[in-house]
Parts: structure tokens; C-alpha cells; sequence
């Protein structure tokens, strides 16, 4: 058997050994709800199946359900599913006049935002060049982060912050009714000397 069950908190919690494969688990649940156990009338138990590691496809899901629909033994009561890993995108178009682009998932912006154009977000972006357009939030939850920004606007929560031009670190963002522009203080410039 390639399931251990164990009752916790007034649950059954199903764990799968992490090297059983899905069509020996499903064969191995048909024949534990099929056990005496499960065979009391009027004695449905809730049931947690904790896969560990394992990621499900949603076939795999919906057969699951099907087993569990037909034996009619327990109460789906959830599973494991594996946290999203963090992705980040990665953009690198340069916006000219005119031109707009918008942000739906977290950011790195490689190209240039020159005068004209517009970048709507609504996730936090991080300009590694140069920012002269304007930057629109599209909620107040949303940081902006860059270095080099010359003269851009900055709208948050229909708040306008024009003309910022800073050469340091910055990070931007709403609080208190207001748009807070912070600038990393000990900012270390590069200090190189040319060699010829």
C-alpha cells in the first residue's frame, strides 16, 4: 500500500509515497475505500490527500474526482499543491512617442521609456534604463523601481507626480494619500579611474 492515512484534526489525511506512480496510487485508494472502514453506513469522512511534492495535471485531478465521486466512501477535503514558483517577465522594447505598453505581472524593463509614451502597470516593474515617459499605476499596491528617471511622470491613484529626475536607486509608491518617492541614500556611484 503506497498510501498511509493518519486523522488529524477530525480529518483523514491521505499521504502518498513520493516515488508510487499516480495509476498504482489510484489502484491503491479504490481498494482502501473499499475496507470496512468505509463501508459504515452513514460515516462519510473528510479526506485530505497530501502528495508532497507532486504536481497533479488536471487529468490526474479530474480522475481523482471521478474515483472519489463513484466510491461515495469519503468528503474531498482538499490537497498539497505546490506553490507557485516567482517568476519575474522580462521586457526589453523600447517605447517611442506615442507608444504604449502594458505591465499585467511583475517586471524587468530593459528598454528605454522615452518622452510620449506610456507604460500602465498593474504589477511592480523595475526600469534598468533610462525613464522619460510616464509611468501609470493601475492600483495603489503597485512599486515602481529605477535609477534613471529624466522628467517622467508618475501617476498613482490618480495622484501626479511630474517632472522626477534622479540618478539614484528609487523606489516609488503610494502611502498616506500620497505618492512617496524614496532614494537609496548611500548610493555608491562607480568610481573608476581609465587605464590607457
Amino acid at each position: 500500500m503506497n498510501i498511509e492515512v493518519k486523522g488529524i484534526n477530525g480529518r483523514l489525511v491521505m499521504k502518498v509515497q513520493e516515488n508510487c506512480s499516480y495509476h498504482q496510487f489510484l489502484e491503491d485508494l479504490d481498494r482502501l475505500l473499499d475496507q470496512s472502514l468505509f463501508l459504515q453506513k452513514g460515516y462519510y469522512p473528510r479526506a485530505f490527500f497530501d502528495f508532497g511534492c507532486r504536481e497533479l495535471s488536471d487529468d490526474e485531478l479530474q480522475q481523482l474526482l471521478i474515483l472519489l465521486n463513484q466510491k461515495e466512501r469519503v468528503l474531498f477535503d482538499g490537497m498539497t499543491i505546490l506553490e507557485q514558483s516567482h517568476h519575474v517577465q522580462i521586457k526589453k522594447e523600447q517605447l517611442h512617442n506615442g507608444e504604449e505598453m502594458f505591465i499585467h505581472h511583475e517586471t524587468l524593463f530593459l528598454g528605454i521609456v522615452n518622452a510620449g509614451s506610456y507604460v500602465y502597470c498593474y504589477q511592480d516593474v523595475y526600469f534598468l534604463n533610462m525613464v522619460k515617459g510616464t509611468i501609470i499605476a493601475m492600483n495603489e499596491d503597485v512599486k515602481i523601481y529605477g535609477h534613471d528617471f529624466q522628467k517622467a511622470q508618475i501617476v498613482i491613484n490618480q495622484q501626479c507626480l511630474h517632472d522626477l529626475t534622479t540618478s539614484a536607486l528609487t523606489s516609488i509608491y503610494y502611502k498616506d494619500n500620497q505618492i512617496i518617492v524614496a532614494k537609496e541614500e548611500k548610493y555608491v556611484s562607480n568610481n573608476c579611474d581609465y587605464v590607457r
